[in-house]
């Protein structure tokens, strides 16, 4: 009887509650409530259209900011690299239109491309080490690779450095058959490919960066190790090294892990440089400085990274 009597009070009160609901809802409060989602949903609405507007004027200014540095650009960097012969190296996982944009700053400023080479993951592969640096010793006499050059983790990069490069202002117009062969060598190792583009001596490189992914972070920091040895080879082969990425952080799976890596080496931030903003169309004009710059002697670090020191060699960040 006791739990029949507790069972239809609990159910009485339940109905009770909401009747006072239905009638307070239907009559004091249903007017509060109705306006009050009313002022909310018409805020809500305010606040969306304002967003699009500020995004719709972000644009407008970048699509005006690209409009103008693609009509300066050329006419502040024509003839900077005239006469001088380029070679692209390409990262694995680099984004094809950086690759792009890189090739046309460069022969817009008078350069030319004395080839292009795109490595594999093998380049920098951790379990590829010991095949990598037992090819690279093989090949090293070909290219006859400094003793200061040939650590385990050099090597595979002055090899492929001297391969390609050379320190003489106006190099010839073909390539030594032994560094032809050397090349060669690496190709058929899987390390990288050759554009279909004659290959010719190149007195300065770019460097064009890809993501670096590794399985952990031990994997991740000896793949970033063996790029930033590649980019000190190709310095000391050349007239002058630059490093090219993406606009993005510095988390190790962009683009723009290289480019921080560089900065950040002791060795390597004096004598490479490096542009952060390369798929960008105010990237281009820093590029060529920055090359120019690098045959000068000089070296320096730029873009809109926190790590960069300025926009633009020569200014002011």
């Amino acid at each position: 009887m006791i739990d029949f009597r507790y069972h239809l009070v609990s159910i009485v009160s339940i109905f009770l509650a909401l009747a006072v609901g239905i009638v307070l809802g239907a009559g004091p409060l249903q007017n509060n409530i109705g306006q009050s989602l009313n002022e909310q949903v018409t805020a809500l609405r305010q606040d969306k259209a304002t967003l699009r507007a500020q995004l719709e004027a972000q644009q407008r200014g970048i699509d005006a900011r690209d409009t103008f540095a693609n009509t300066v650009t050329p006419k502040l960097v024509s003839g900077s690299l005239s006469g001088r012969t380029v070679s692209i190296v390409v990262a694995p996982g680099a984004d094809a239109d950086t690759v792009k944009k890189t090739t046309t700053a460069l022969t817009g400023a008078g350069a030319r491309i004395g080839s292009t080479v795109t490595l594999t993951d093998a380049w920098v592969d951790p379990t590829k080490r010991t095949f990598r640096d037992n090819l690279a010793t093989q090949l090293a006499s070909l290219v006859k690779a400094p003793g200061t050059l040939s650590t385990p983790e050099m090597l595979p990069g002055t090899v492929l450095a001297r391969a390609l490069l050379t320190t003489a202002e106006r190099p010839t117009d073909k390539l030594d058959p032994s560094a032809a062969q050397a090349l060669e060598g690496l190709k058929a190792g899987d390390l990288l490919t050759v554009g279909s583009d004659p290959v010719v001596p190149a007195s300065s490189a770019v460097l064009v960066a890809g993501p670096v992914k590794g399985a952990n972070e031990e994997d991740t920091s000896a793949r970033l190790a063996s790029w930033v040895a590649l980019t000190r080879a190709l310095d000391a082969a050349d007239s002058g090294t630059v490093v090219t990425s993406t606009m993005n952080a510095t988390d190790p799976q962009t683009t723009g892990a290289l480019v921080a890596a560089v900065r950040a080496d002791g060795d390597a931030s004096k004598a490479v440089s490096t542009v952060d903003d390369g798929d960008q169309s105010i990237g281009a004009a820093p590029l060529v400085e920055a090359l120019t710059e690098q045959y000068a002697g000089h070296s320096g670090h730029y873009g809109v990274g926190s790590d960069a020191a300025s926009v633009l060699p020569g200014t002011v960040k």
